[in-house]
């Protein structure tokens, strides 16, 4: 039995399953029953961004940056009236090409020094283009220039970093397999690849190492399918257009989930607090309504705002926040574990775990049981639809 869709330990987009916790709280009107539970393994449901966390060891601001953003950079390549009116498109075209992705990147490591043109004076430059008409072809120009030196200046300490190879910096999208290609360079020897992610699609070492991280934007479709040439997606399945949040998660994934500060003595941990008020979860990942999955099945007149939800989230709120610093530190070492993908290869016929299923065989006890099971979990990051005893239980009778 291969398992197929992966869920990665910060849970990224909505997903609500029926985790194997007691009910513990009910609100009764005449029209609906909101329901919550609390899952005894809160790592996997586990929702962070940058924002919510303050980090305790950031690095120091030492890149000599000239004051130029992306959005000066989109203006320069674009023209600042066409940006305006449509500068969602710009943006998101530009997080989801190669350039921007790497541009994104540089930015996240944060510590290798730009690589300007030594021959050229960049205040000169900009001087010069203020006292030409942008729509001129002359301002046309010089604006195209400056957004190249601004790009080549950050692209080229990843040439040199040998995350990136010149010939890969096109105009094209930052594609699954291109994304998994630099970050596997990056983070492959922190993090090396396991083994056993049988994709259909792709042989490439990089793309299934990315999956079996778990980073946002890889999701594996029930027949084995990644798309790796599709852009990064938070569905399963081709697509033609980017998403926004997927290659925004990727980063979040990256800086609090992945060894993601950059030393000179190699790849380390940020450190983080969660902010006041911050809950290190969605609850709607756990409330139902009618005994229906309020994500699946979303009623009318239940908004997020109604006070019995705002009850359950409290209550939800008060379960997950003082748990958030082992939620954390066990969501890093499950990212760095292999993956649980062919039942069979992977629990029923590997060596590890003979002694136990052995002797849970035996008699089928409960002990037996869950002593598979944590074995089975201590090794394997687990997807929230893997992580129960009930779904070892059956693996473990049915699976030859």
């Amino acid at each position: 039995m291969v398992f197929s869709v992966l869920a990665c330990s910060l849970c990224l987009s909505t997903i609500l399953v029926t985790p194997s916790a007691t009910n513990i709280a009910e609100a009764n009107t005449t029209s609906y029953r909101i329901t919550y539970k609390l899952p005894p393994n809160p790592e996997k449901y586990l929702f962070l961004n940058v924002q919510m966390v303050s980090i305790t060891n950031p690095h120091p601001l030492l890149l000599q940056l000239r004051p130029y953003s992306s959005d000066d950079y989109i203006i320069d390549m674009e023209t600042e009236d066409s940006y305006h009116k449509m500068n969602f498109t710009y943006r998101l075209n530009f997080l989801s090409s190669k350039k921007g992705f790497l541009w994104n990147l540089y930015h996240f490591i944060g510590n290798l020094p730009p690589a300007y043109p030594a021959d050229m004076n960049l205040d000169e430059l900009d001087q010069g283009i203020k006292n030409t008409n942008a729509y001129s072809e002359e301002g046309r120009a010089l604006r195209e220039t400056r957004a190249q030196i601004n790009m080549n200046a950050r692209l080229q300490p990843l040439v040199q970093a040998g995350y990136v190879m010149p010939n890969e910096i096109d105009d094209g999208i930052a594609t699954k397999e291109f994304v998994a290609t630099v970050l596997y360079r990056m983070f492959g020897t922190v993090r090396p690849y396991h083994g056993g992610i049988d994709l259909k699609d792709s042989e490439n070492v990089a793309v299934r190492w990315a999956v079996e991280v778990g980073l946002p934007g890889y999701v594996v479709d029930s027949e084995g399918y990644l798309y790796p040439d599709s852009p990064l997606s938070m569905e399963s399945g081709p697509i033609k257009y980017a998403e926004e949040n997927a290659y925004d998660r990727l980063q979040h994934f990256m800086k609090l989930i992945l060894p993601g500060k950059k030393t000179e003595s190699g790849w380390e941990y940020y450190q983080v607090k969660l902010a006041p008020g911050m809950v290190p979860t969605q609850p709607r990942d756990l409330i139902s309504v009618n005994g229906k999955s309020y994500n699946d099945d979303p009623v009318s007149s239940i908004t997020e705002s109604h006070q019995e939800y705002q009850n359950a989230s409290r209550k939800i709120g008060q379960y997950f926040i003082p748990k958030f610093p082992q939620m954390l530190d066990q969501a890093r070492k499950d990212a760095l574990k292999p993956r649980a993908w062919d039942w069979s290869r992977d629990l029923i016929h590997h060596p590890k775990f003979s002694k136990g299923i052995a002797a849970y065989r035996k008699n089928k006890s409960s002990k037996n049981l869950n002593a598979v099971y944590q074995a089975v979990r201590k090794h394997y990051n687990l997807s929230i639809r893997q992580d129960s005893p009930a779904i070892i239980k059956s693996v473990l009778d049915n699976v030859k």
